[in-house]
């Protein structure tokens, strides 16, 4: 994630359709935080109640919170795309103040899973700010192997700055599996949300493909992080006394 001296992180994404139809957004991120800058008059259609669907064990629940912030924020994504169809073929670029990324010949659902996860876990949600600082890194187009180490990556190097804070770490990885066991009901939560607003499937299958990736990532703390523990045979040699 680029930074600049401004009070704004950006991303532009720019989704080209076959039908010529071109789209674009961009999501604005505080620089500190990375907390997602919601416009002051955005509405809030009934299906973002927070009351509506609400995830199993919300964190905001009797905050006297009245809408998922997830979903107020997801909701012009989620209007502008209400009628596309997950695998129609699309061009998608992001634009960052580093860099462009692109790829051509990609399915809607991917693209929209890039946009919203961003939008997900930056708006609040106690749940998914755990992830945040993926957020920092961002990597789209990222593969399931990629985005696993990059998790598993970012827990451990929060569990270095808990220690160097004073605080007791999690080397087994217990509590990632427990913040992605969360996220499942959200997505879960979510999805349901969105088939009130939507009329074809590409927002809700893009929220499908997250979740896909939050039931992987458990499974790779039991198993073989995606075969990617090989890379690591350096590590497994004594290391002579300096």
């Amino acid at each position: 994630m680029p930074t600049d001296s401004s009070s704004q992180v950006s991303l532009k994404y720019k989704f080209k359709m076959a039908d010529s139809r071109s789209i674009e957004f961009e999501v604005l991120l505080s620089s500190d935080k990375l907390a997602y800058q919601t416009l002051s008059d955005t509405e809030k259609p009934v299906w973002t109640d927070l009351g509506f669907h609400m995830c199993e064990g919300c964190k905001l629940a009797d905050t006297g919170v009245e809408h998922c912030p997830v979903a107020v924020n997801v909701q012009d994504i989620v209007a502008a795309f209400k009628s596309d169809v997950s695998y129609d073929i699309i061009d998608l670029s992001i634009e960052t103040s580093e860099r462009t990324y692109s790829k051509e010949q990609v399915s809607m659902q991917s693209g929209l899973s890039s946009i919203l996860g961003i939008i997900m876990v930056t708006s609040g949600c106690p749940s998914l700010d755990f992830l945040r600082p993926m957020v920092g890194t961002h990597l789209p187009f990222a593969t399931i192997d990629e985005s696993i180490y990059r998790s598993m990556s970012m827990y451990l190097l929060a569990q270095f700055t808990r220690a160097k804070n004073g605080l007791e770490p999690d080397w087994t990885l217990k509590g990632l599996r427990q913040i992605y066991e969360e996220i499942d009901t959200i997505n879960i939560s979510m999805v349901k949300r969105l088939q009130a607003a939507t009329e074809e499937d590409a927002s809700l299958n893009a929220v499908v493909i997250l979740d896909s990736f939050a039931k992987l990532v458990p499974m790779s703390i039991d198993g073989s992080f995606g075969g990617m523990e090989d890379l690591f045979w350096p590590y497994l040699k004594d290391v002579p006394n300096s």
